[in-house]
């Protein structure tokens, strides 16, 4: 039977070395978590989920390896053993984060669309993430610390002693791993950059570790050609990748950079009309918000944030969220007079704004680098109109959309001030009474945290499916609101696409009604983040549906309404969908261009003809989803049919659905003429 022999003693530079490896352990364990940070947040958000998952596997994987680590020295494993770990590390990271490191991420957030609901879609696709790039560098890293115990057991100061200092020495190097990479590098120079130094520091120490014990060649030359080829291949292979053929004209960014918060991309591009368009792109595939440069008012997203307030003749605004300033762009062509306060965390965001957005040049905009809630917590002033349209990513952040973060914006509002949201998730209100348990709706909780807080009145608009509210100060009826609107829309002075924004937004609100403050709010102590996100909602939607289809009262309930109810018409299309062993937005579409599709279309038109005029509106604002309107175009629209009266059901719904493609599509000047008619006909109001 072998057994191990006693480590000799080492001479003073081996053990200046060791110490120092002992440093570089600790400092790049945190480099590459503090990278791992980052990247994570830039492709999946920053939610404590994503936080969460990041955490728990690379301390699994630290103890993993400190437990192999100590396996592995306790058989006398020489110092080239460990200095082979560390190699193999730094050939992994290498590869995974600077040669494949796009494609890798590419493949981690597709499988979002395998894990499509619940906790395990938000969980997932970062799980793997962090499994695919820092698990196996994690878990080699961890092998420092027990080895060089080993390494150093001889030490005159015996191996209580020498254990303390390298493990003072690791957590030394731990510190500066944090602090170097979160305050210096990664703001600075960014994550490539920052995975170059953990590639060169490591390798180095490997180099110099293989002279220390005779080993210079050939393997210190393999070493010193490693380090080089990565120095030389690494950004040719990532702009390669960069410059595939891209699939749309849309990914040839003008700006592209790393800041404080994340990568940040703004893509120039022309609509179909000829107009210069610009798209703030501040994570992995989603656009966060677009200017037209040359027709602020054009985006009609982007207008019916302000178009409340300019209705109701504001003049104080706040925006929490500027990102590239739309919202200031839309709010000074409308009203030159303004004064606004422009409030974003993001401080080279808040600089590329200025650049490529002239309103944000205007001496009548306020510009704050701050996070909103601090700023809310902080300011004095006093507002007519606030505007939060505050996200990470795809994700809105907890602390954002709390009932105290909106009692918070209340102290900031004026007596008869507005506040609005875009939330990016919408009520389907599509159910039938049957669904157990009913779908958690998540911004039926954010109406509730709005009206603890203490708004008055509070109205959606689910148009543009994003779930846009307007919450009031004082209670506000409805038909004010929409008569403000309205007379925007009636007036020829008022820019067209403005007109067309005003005009669908009193068609297209929903009133929400007291009784939800019931529900239980958001707060600071229970926000379930997970389910804050527009594509988990729809998909619990078509699987409640599909649900309570198998219910014994489904037929007398739904079934027996035939075409004289939308909401079960639509019910009985999105149960099927949910049944069809598909029940997402992809499932939908396929349902959508087969004959569920057609019938869908055909059960809507049919309701039309004889819906209640004095419902018409609210009951499609409800049930009538802006994406089957675009399914539906042409059964729906008035193209190649002769009108009805726009005072008549079937006449109103036409001209409706026609200006809602066009309204959808920044077509608002021609959505005009159609709205006009609607909005005269004043028995559909």
């Amino acid at each position: 039977m072998s057994t191990s022999a006693e480590p000799q003693p080492v001479s003073r530079l081996f053990s200046v070395y060791l110490h120092g490896l002992a440093f570089l352990g600790g400092f790049n364990v945190m480099l590459l978590e503090m990278c791992a940070f980052r990247v994570l947040q830039t492709t999946f958000g920053s939610s404590i989920y994503v936080t969460g998952v990041l955490l728990a596997l690379v301390m699994i994987a630290l103890s993993a390896g400190y437990f192999l680590g100590g396996r592995f020295s306790q058989r006398n494993a020489p110092l080239e053993f460990l200095l082979g770990v560390i190699s193999l590390a730094v050939v992994y990271v290498w590869v995974t984060g600077g040669l494949l490191s796009e494609p890798l991420l590419d493949f981690s957030f597709g499988l979002r669309k395998v894990f499509s609901s619940g906790l395990a879609g938000h969980l997932m696709p970062p799980a793997v993430a962090t499994l695919i790039f820092y698990m196996g560098p994690m878990l080699a890293l961890s092998h420092v610390s027990p080895f060089l115990i080993r390494l150093l057991a001889t030490h005159p100061r015996g191996v209580g002693a020498t254990a303390g200092n390298l493990m003072a020495v690791s957590n030394v190097g731990s510190i500066v791993g944090t602090t170097l990479p979160s305050f210096v590098l990664i703001p600075l120079l960014g994550v490539p950059t920052t995975l170059g130094i953990f590639i060169g520091s490591l390798g180095l120490v490997v180099v110099a570790g293989l002279v220390l014990v005779r080993k210079r060649a050939p393997v210190t030359a393999l070493a010193g050609g490693v380090l080089l080829v990565a120095v030389v291949a690494t950004p040719l292979l990532r702009d390669a990748w960069a410059a595939r053929a891209p699939a749309s004209a849309a990914e040839h960014p003008v700006f592209e950079s790393e800041s404080l918060y994340g990568n940040v991309k703004i893509f120039r591009s022309q609509d179909g009309d000829g107009d210069e368009k610009l798209e703030f792109m501040p994570s992995r595939d989603y656009v966060h918000s677009t200017v037209y440069p040359g027709q602020p008012l054009k985006d009609q997203f982007t207008t019916a944030y302000a178009n409340v307030g300019l209705s109701r003749g504001a003049g104080r605004y706040l925006i929490l969220g500027t990102a590239l300033g739309g919202v200031v762009s839309a709010i000074l062509e409308a009203n030159p007079q303004a004064r606004i306060t422009a409030v974003e965390i993001d401080p080279l965001v808040m600089d590329l704004a200025q650049r490529y957005v002239p309103a944000m040049r205007s001496p009548n905009v306020r510009r704050v680098v701050e996070d909103a809630r601090l700023f809310l917590r902080e300011d004095t002033q006093e507002y007519d109109y606030i505007v939060v349209d505050i996200f990470s990513g795809e994700q809105l952040p907890a602390h954002c959309v709390s009932q105290e973060f909106f009692s918070l914006a209340l102290a900031r509002l004026a007596p008869d001030g507005v506040l609005q949201m875009n939330t990016n998730l919408w009520d389907f209100h599509i159910t039938t009474g049957l669904e157990q348990p009913e779908p958690f709706v998540p911004v039926r909780h954010i109406h509730s945290a709005l009206l603890r807080a203490g708004f008055a009145s509070l109205f959606q608009s689910d148009f543009f499916e994003h779930g846009h509210l307007y919450a009031f100060r004082q209670p506000t009826p409805e038909a004010e609101v929409r008569g403000a609107l309205a007379r925007g829309a009636l007036d020829p002075s008022v820019e067209p696409n403005l007109r067309a924004s005003y005009g669908m937004t009193a068609l297209a609100l929903v009133p929400i009604p007291d009784a939800e403050r019931e529900l239980r709010p958001f707060t600071d102590h229970w926000l379930p983040e997970h389910l804050l996100h527009l594509k988990d909602n729809f998909d619990l939607y078509l699987r409640a549906l599909a649900r309570a289809r198998q219910s014994p009262e489904w037929k007398t309930r739904v079934e027996a309404a035939g075409d004289t109810q939308l909401r079960f018409i639509s019910a009985r299309h999105y149960a099927d969908v949910g049944a069809s062993g598909a029940p997402s937005y992809d499932g939908y579409r396929a349902y959508m261009k087969g004959e569920g599709g057609a019938d869908y279309c055909r059960d809507v038109l049919a309701w039309a003809k004889q819906a209640p005029a004095n419902t018409l509106f609210l009951d499609l604002s409800r049930y009538l989803h802006t994406r089957v309107i675009h399914a539906c175009e042409h059964a729906l629209s008035s193209q190649g049919t002769e009108l009805p009266g726009a005072g008549t059901p079937e006449g109103a719904f036409r001209r409706y659905v026609s200006a809602a493609l066009l309204v959808d599509d920044n077509q608002g000047a021609k959505a005009v003429p159609l709205l006009e008619e609607i909005l005269k006909a004043r028995a559909v109001l």
